[in-house]
């Protein structure tokens, strides 16, 4: 049996500024299920310029591809199924990932064979291992296509302690092409799964069914002691919030004397509570951190249930000044906020300098509390249209237009000011203030046509 991996493509106006582009973990512990299982396995990464489904099916000539797919990918899912079954009809297709996980009937179409919707790898390892022997039917955590008619089985559950360390041959392979922001080049790692949290927002605490599960430091350190690369982003949607945890992890990084960079993710609470943490995770070489800031108002925060505040976010950002860990924070438009916001939201982050920020829009994810609030409201049901940098809800307090053109516009003066303080290139800023134009343009034109 030959397994073919595949990482969707997708394309918008800001990802021409290939500020991040991220190995194909999930796939590369795929591969190394694959190896303990003695099968062949491929990983065609169709983000990396140059690798085409297409040459990969006639070279390597799969028995089975799998797909990592999210919201934005479906319709790039659908391209490529049909690609498969075109080139081979016999070649089993199936897909997994966080959208396939929360909503699986999505991918209920021609082509597809199997959609794993629980269980981890474990659906994937049992199905590689049985080879042709295995029953759809009693393979729990899919959804599996029998003459035309979807049947969903049973979940499966996920235990973290299965998992290999991934195979990152094809990380080494590709290593230039993927970075974090100014890593460059930066491998990605994660130690937990689903999130403790329970922001009514969020797509993460949906995964897992809801349970959060994170690995031992031990095993953490053994697999970063085996990452070809100094620069390691943790990917996890928090690191350890259990302070044990966490300090054992910083001990075993002393111990071995590993000396990398990194970059994780923590909520601002955890951050303003626990400085002593921070500088203890600052002194082995965390020098960024991505911080879930979301908006800069009480109310808000409070019907996001995101258990923060503001002054406890203006903490956090003096806590990580104090150990030299750049804060990047992640903020989110309301769909309700009113124009002057844009303006406050801008003076905010040039004020705590605050140059690596993101900002994205209110997105309803399906399976969230967001998602029942606002589902009167949905515009689009085209997946691709929800990316965070679109429109998908009605706004409440100025039209269409308006909120898009402050958005983008808010993301041109960013551009400026980051240009202005030297943090990234000219070329970056002339593709971001491009990028942020095409948008809004599209935005528009959009708007106009339902209008």
């Amino acid at each position: 049996m030959k397994v073919l991996l595949v990482k969707p493509e997708f394309k918008n106006a800001f990802t021409k500024l290939s500020l991040i582009r991220t190995e194909p973990l999930e796939l590369e512990y795929m591969s190394a299920i694959c190896k303990r299982n003695g099968i062949e396995a491929k990983i065609c990464d169709l983000t990396v310029r140059g690798n085409s489904l297409k040459k990969s099916l006639a070279g390597f000539r799969p028995d089975l591809v799998a797909v990592t797919a999210n919201f934005v990918h479906i319709y790039a899912v659908r391209k490529y199924v049909k690609l498969v079954k075109d080139f081979d009809a016999s070649i089993l297709t199936m897909v997994g990932g966080p959208h396939a996980e929360v909503m699986p009937e999505d991918f209920y179409m021609d082509g597809l064979d199997i959609v794993c919707h629980s269980g981890g790898f474990r659906p994937f390892e049992t199905l590689i291992a049985a080879k042709d022997l295995v029953d759809f039917a009693n393979l729990k955590g899919i959804c599996y296509q029998k003459e035309g008619v979807w049947y969903k089985n049973d979940r499966e559950l996920f235990d973290v302690t299965e998992l290999p360390y991934p195979d990152r041959s094809h990380f080494e392979r590709y290593k230039d092409k993927y970075k974090y922001v100014t890593m460059n080049p930066c491998a990605t790692l994660k130690t937990g799964y689903s999130c403790p949290n329970q922001c009514n927002y969020c797509f993460s605490t949906l995964l897992n069914g809801g349970k959060y599960l994170c690995r031992e430091p031990k095993d953490v350190v053994e697999e970063i002691k085996t990452i070809p690369c100094d620069n390691i982003w943790i990917v996890d949607d928090t690191f350890y919030v259990n302070t044990a945890k966490l300090e054992e992890f910083v001990t075993l990084l002393k111990e071995e004397k590993i000396e990398k960079k990194y970059s994780l993710y923590f909520r601002a609470d955890f951050i303003a509570a626990h400085p002593e943490h921070m500088k203890l995770l600052a002194d082995v070489g965390v020098t960024m951190c991505a911080v879930g800031l979301e908006v800069i108002e009480d109310e808000v925060l409070e019907k996001y249930n995101k258990k923060s505040s503001v002054g406890l976010i203006l903490e956090a950002i003096r806590v990580l000044k104090e150990c030299n860990i750049e804060c990047i924070g992640l903020f989110m438009v309301d769909i309700d906020a009113e124009k002057s916001y844009f303006k406050k939201l801008y003076e905010f982050i040039k004020k705590h300098e605050l140059y690596l920020s993101t900002i994205s829009i209110l997105t309803p994810m399906p399976g969230t509390g967001q998602y029942e609030k606002y589902k009167d409201r949905i515009m689009t049901d085209d997946y691709r249209k929800w990316d965070f940098v679109h429109l998908t809800i009605e706004p409440t307090k100025m039209s269409k237009f308006t909120f898009c053109s402050q958005f983008y516009w808010l993301y041109v003066k960013l551009a400026c000011l980051i240009f202005k303080k030297k943090v990234l290139s000219a070329k970056y800023i002339r593709v971001a203030i491009s990028a942020s134009v095409d948008y809004w343009a599209g935005a528009i034109k959009s708007i106009w046509r339902k209008s």
